[in-house]
């Protein structure tokens, strides 16, 4: 062991330093005196040293006493005040002698954490020494020393000792017994555990959960052939009784203990309490929120809301992507190129939109200019006024075309000419009724924008193009082939009337090369609309407003224009499929106008003109 070295060691160093004094005092147990020790008068004191006990001569007359001095592991007292140096001892002196022995320890060392949650131990052991003093013999000066005799084993420590040790130190709780066991069978100046206290169980705060994402990412699939990167967010939208947000209960801790016994108190848990603002309501005793009306979750602060609408706060562009929102959309600043705006409800836009898509269900409010941009209001609605104006102005025309063949092979000159019903129909399509491959190839490219609109009638398109475009008419067999697409356009008009009930109506400052489709009304605040295509379910109104080219068609109403058509004879169109009027301060020659199939092509300028359909169904001017 470390101690058993360590007194070995200290045992030779002993060891020596009494072979030294033993060399000092000649070898013989007598005191050296130096160069003059054999000068020394037989009269002076003497001190011997015989088996521990002190032995003083007293000089003769004229001697001098003996002298003594400590020497190593010695504590040397007269008259019972230790002594540190020479001292001259006088005739009442008394002397008193004894080894510096070591006694043998084992101390038992307690140290508790900070965290009061850990106590260790640890035993310093010291082997004890026993030193026994030299015997001297007579002689005038002597230096007392004593060598070591014996080394003396540390004792043993037990269990019970360090159980006291610890019960000093206030320790008591969470005594780990195999440890204080193994400490006492192993003694170690190495610390050891041997109590632990009883840390508190924490609690379960309580929480929140929140059910909803108020916008989400969008995955985007970078293995597609085309990838939209504005299109990367998704608002979310609940309908009545939808849950929102649920609360976890919190769960209280349990107390611990130190190592001195005292209570340890587990932190308080947080319990959140669901806040429920407008269109939020809350359930099972504050257990849950749903939405009582539908709209977009947010989290205003601590409280939920379901509100209508979609604010963005500054322009619609290429940091915000597209927006497509179940509501009301409200966009602080401008729709910049290439961003859709996508709304169940109405969008509000307070700047101008830019080469960008807007659509609004319930309508469109665009504060400034639509320039190179599309916007649509109505949805569904406007789609089918979108289509059914089409239709609308293609059944007279096939009626007109199945008239004219009707009448034209009644007469006698065509007659004598042989031609076929396909090969009539062929000329007549390349003459008087030239529109009618336009109008199908019209809706054939709205079918492709609105399948859905034509799902109950997937076979008229085909039709259509097989038999009335490119050299498809030659193949008809006789006219009243086209009788069956006549009636077929009719009911496909039926089926679009009754899916155009809801109204939406967009309202504008001014227009440049910008597509308008509204299913109810255009309202144009400025003073111009310039090359742009207008499709209105109830009419248009620009009564401040120039449209100078490009085209307006109307299902039905009135459309006002303070000015139509430009200086330079710029081609304008206005055309009203049913009933309506177009008025207008001044029109400009080039200026077509169409009500009911009746057109008018303004070759002079005109001023303050009104144009409708009298009772026997004429247009009028």
């Amino acid at each position: 062991m470390a101690w058993q070295d360590e007194v070995e060691a200290i045992g030779m160093s002993g060891l020596e330093e009494n072979r030294g004094d033993r060399e000092q005092s000649g070898g013989n147990g007598e005191t050296s005196q130096g160069p003059e020790a054999n000068d020394v008068p037989l009269k002076d004191g003497r001190i011997a040293i015989a088996d521990g006990i002190v032995t003083v001569t007293p000089p003769e007359d004229g001697g001098r006493w003996p002298i003594i001095r400590p020497g190593k592991n010695v504590q040397l007292s007269v008259n019972g005040e230790i002594i540190e140096e020479a001292h001259t001892l006088g005739p009442d002196d008394v002397v008193d002698m004894k080894p510096l022995d070591e006694k043998p320890s084992a101390e038992i060392h307690v140290s508790v954490s900070s965290t009061k949650m850990q106590a260790t131990a640890s035993i310093q052991r010291h082997a004890g020494k026993r030193f026994q003093i030299f015997d001297l013999p007579g002689q005038p000066y002597a230096r007392i020393s004593a060598e070591l005799a014996e080394i003396v084993d540390p004792p043993d420590v037990s269990v019970q000792e360090i159980l006291d040790k610890l019960t000093e130190a206030g320790v008591v709780f969470g005594i780990k017994e195999a440890e204080v066991q193994d400490l006492a069978a192993n003694p170690s100046p190495q610390p050891k555990v041997v109590a632990e206290g009883m840390p508190p169980t924490e609690p379960e705060d309580g929480v929140i959960r929140f059910l909803f994402t108020e916008i989400a990412e969008v995955d985007i699939d970078y293995t597609a052939s085309r990838i939209d990167l504005y299109d990367r967010h998704a608002i979310s939208w609940v309908q009545p009784r939808d849950v929102l947000a649920e609360k976890i209960e919190p769960v209280p801790g349990k107390p611990g203990t130190d190592v001195f016994g005292n209570v340890i108190r587990p932190r308080n848990y947080r319990n959140p309490v669901l806040s429920a603002g407008e269109g939020v309501e809350i359930i099972k005793d504050g257990q849950r929120a749903v939405a009582t009306h539908e709209g977009r979750p947010i989290l205003d602060g601590k409280t939920l809301k379901v509100v209508p609408t979609f604010i963005v706060s500054g322009n619609a562009d290429a940091g915000t992507g597209h927006v497509r929102f179940s509501g009301d959309v409200v966009i602080s600043g401008d729709v910049l190129d290439r961003v859709e705006v996508a709304s169940g409800g109405l969008v509000e836009v307070s700047g101008l939109v830019s080469h960008a898509k807007v659509h609004g269900q319930q309508g469109v409010i665009v504060e400034k200019s639509v320039i190179g941009g599309q916007i649509e209001a109505g949805g569904m609605a406007a789609a089918c006024k979108r289509n059914l104006s089409v239709v609308n102005s293609l059944i007279p025309k096939l009626g007109g075309l199945i008239q004219a063949v009707q009448q034209l092979q009644g007469d006698v000159r065509m007659q004598q000419l042989r031609l076929t019903d396909g090969q009539v129909v062929q000329r007549l399509l390349e003459s008087k009724f030239s529109t009618i491959p336009k109008y199908i190839e019209e809706l054939d490219r709205n079918m492709s924008e609105s399948a859905a609109l034509f799902e109950d009638f997937a076979s008229l398109l085909p039709t259509l193009r097989s038999k009335l475009l490119g050299l498809g008419p030659v193949g008809i067999g006789s006219r009243w082939e086209l009788r069956a697409l006549l009636d077929s356009l009719r009911e496909l008009a039926l089926h679009l009337e009754a899916m155009q009930a809801e109204e939406a109506d967009i309202e504008v400052r001014s227009l440049q090369n910008a597509r308008l489709t509204a299913s109810g009304k255009v309202v144009i605040n400025g003073t111009g609309c310039y090359h742009s295509h207008i499709l209105a379910g109830r009419g248009v109104n620009a009564p401040r407003g120039l449209l100078r080219g490009g085209r307006v068609v109307v299902n039905e109403g009135s459309v006002v224009f303070k000015e139509l058509g430009g200086p330079g004879g710029i081609a304008t169109e206005v055309v009203i499929v049913g009933k309506g009027t177009v008025s207008a301060d001044l029109i400009h020659p080039n200026v077509t106008v169409s009500i009911k199939g009746e057109t008018r092509v303004f070759r002079d300028e005109r001023r303050r003109t009104k144009v409708f359909i009298n009772e026997d169904g004429e247009l009028v001017v």
